[in-house]
């Protein structure tokens, strides 16, 4: 969408419920039955954890925030239509990094590398039928054997959907249950498991408790039995389940109720939050948040002749990948309750967060939490022709938000450089004082959010594997630098090379110009030394680990070593021997 994907046409404001001053809003209040928060966790004897007794008092908590399918300008700060304030507050008193990016553009490789460390290559999770190996070291496992309790609230995708689906009361012969009868984990690292899986339905434990405590609701998710008869957009409808009801509010919940019943224990709490993917289905009032008319229009399909054939395959309506963007359901108004819809459910979440918050502040743990805020890759909600997350360079797709926030980080911080989310588990455990992870292949930033240093990475990776259609499969991997943009699709004919200063929108493939043949091959030099460089991390820590030697020097040490990377500082831009881009006139 034009006022989004390029942040050049701004629609006005039209929901005036953002707070005048600082803070944080409450959720807005409705008719339905307010929802009785149930202490089960209270009633639960939660796994055992590490001894908190040599655990000093200054360790940081962390509390991880993810959304699903949220693209980098769906946000207050970067979409003055959006009511965000939560999220805004994150960016806007800790450090925003303006260009951050998942390994993979689909959810469950993305959220492999969120626990892992590692791209697609490290954990092999490269579609949504591939589940992630429990034998991989993550992120609680290092964290547990710190002193951290654990717990993940919310949708995980770890193991395909269907399969976490069951867990809660299908658990896997041997499991423990708990007093409630049900499964709460342990779960690839996180201590405590309370699992929402589906999209626009019940799943996992939000769909146990529904089936106990409301389960009128559970056909009240279904399309037909939506509030009024919709448009007919895409997947795209007035959901009749009460808010309250509804799985962001109960992840919220559930957040609320662990944080007051946890172990007394430094913790790392994510609260994994399900939407604003589609179905675009969000609730009274959040489904009449927004005005149909003030919807912004899509960044028109451009000419892709000049791009690899599978651009031009979803224009003739070919299979896609699942994705067939050429509906008449993203026409005029179909299209712009889509985009009301996608924003009422973000805005959803926004208020959920918003009662987390009141419960840190109540706690007192606002000043000693790290408070991360991302989603794990975006939507393309019709820009160039583009639905939901294709095999494609655009940034709606790839790029995401990401903000941290920490009385530490001086506010109003903004990293403009790349960013991935490769780097989160390095930096949550070096935070932490916890060992870094074997085989893990990100870098901690832990420097850059002291401000001890302004730069990090000069490229990111992001990959992909896809059929598309097509009778062979296809593999991509995309560089991104600070103003290039390089897909390289291995041995194919073809590939895809932007000016990203220049041409944000990608709309002009250079692979082919004649002009940018030696920055194109310094480009895929450079790609094959990142996948090289970060492959696997530092070997020495599975070595050690498996007893074969291998002595790690202290990392402080390491960083101040001389390093072969180019130079992205004032005085040398872009990679080695190609000077920033001229301004366009």
């Amino acid at each position: 969408m034009s006022s989004s994907c390029s942040a050049s046409r701004r629609p006005r404001l039209i929901v005036n419920s953002r707070p005048a001053s600082g803070g944080y809003s409450k959720p807005r209040k409705t008719d339905a039955t307010p929802y009785p928060l149930t202490s089960d966790i209270s009633r639960i004897q939660l796994f055992s954890h590490p001894s908190s007794e040599d655990v000093p008092e200054s360790r940081p908590n962390f509390l991880f925030i993810t959304t699903d399918q949220q693209r980098w300008d769906a946000v207050g700060i970067h979409n003055p239509l959006l009511r965000t304030p939560n999220m805004d507050r994150l960016a806007t008193q800790g450090m925003l990094f303006d260009r951050a990016y998942p390994t993979n553009a689909i959810c469950m490789p993305a959220r492999a590398s969120m626990i892992t460390g590692r791209s697609q290559r490290g954990h092999q999770v490269f579609n949504h039928d591939v589940n992630l190996s429990e034998a991989i070291p993550v992120l609680g496992d290092s964290l547990g054997n710190a002193g951290y309790t654990t717990a993940l609230i919310g949708k995980a995708h770890f193991k395909t959907s269907d399969l976490e689906d069951a867990l809660p009361d299908h658990p896997p012969d041997g499991a423990s249950l708990h007093e409630d009868g049900l499964w709460h984990g342990p779960y690839y690292g996180f201590n405590y498991a309370e699992i929402q899986t589906g999209h626009a339905y019940p799943a996992g434990h939000h769909r146990v408790w529904l089936e106990r405590n409301h389960p009128e609701g559970i056909k009240l998710w279904r399309k037909e039995n939506a509030l009024i008869e919709g448009i007919g957009g895409y997947e795209s409808w007035k959901n009749a389940i009460p808010a309250e009801w509804h799985y962001t509010n109960w992840t919220a919940d559930r957040t609320i109720d662990w944080l007051q019943h946890r172990p007394d224990q430094p913790f790392f709490l994510w609260a994994s939050f399900a939407d604003p993917h589609k179905p675009f289905a969000p609730p009274w009032p959040y489904c009449e948040m927004y005005d149909l008319a003030e919807m912004p229009d899509p960044v028109p399909a451009e000419d892709v002749s000049q791009k690899p054939p599978h651009y031009g395959w979803a224009r003739e309506g070919k299979p896609y990948g699942g994705y067939n963007t050429t509906q008449e359901d993203w026409q005029g108004d179909r299209y712009r309750e889509i985009v009301a819809h996608y924003y009422g459910l973000t805005t959803f979440i926004d208020d959920a967060m918003g009662r987390i918050f009141d419960e840190l502040d109540r706690q007192g743990l606002w000043q000693n939490t790290h408070i991360v805020f991302t989603s794990d890759h975006g939507e393309g909600l019709k820009d160039h022709g583009v639905a939901a997350k294709p095999m494609m360079s655009y940034e709606c797709v790839n790029r995401v938000p990401m903000f941290w926030h920490h009385p530490t980080i001086a506010p109003g911080s903004v990293h403009d450089g790349v960013s991935t989310h490769l780097d989160l588990t390095p930096t949550f455990l070096e935070l932490a004082g916890a060992d870094p992870l074997p085989g893990a292949e990100g870098r901690s930033f832990a420097r850059l959010l002291s401000g001890e240093t302004d730069t990090h990475r000069d490229a990111v990776v992001v990959e992909r594997i896809s059929a598309l259609g097509s009778e062979e499969p296809m593999k991509v991997k995309m560089l991104i630098t600070e103003y290039w943009k390089l897909l390289h699709y291995g041995s194919a004919p073809y590939g895809e090379l932007y000016d990203v200063k220049n041409d944000p929108e990608d709309l002009t493939n250079l692979w082919d110009s004649l002009d940018h043949q030696d920055l194109k091959q310094r480009l895929i030099n450079r790609l094959l030394e990142v996948l090289v460089d970060d492959e696997l991390g530092d070997p020495r820590l599975i070595l050690s680990r498996r007893g074969l030697g291998g002595t790690l020097r202290d990392q402080s040490q390491m960083e101040a070593e001389p390093s072969h990377r180019v130079d992205m500082g004032e005085k040398s831009r872009g990679i080695a021997g190609e000077s920033e881009p001229e301004e366009e006139t």
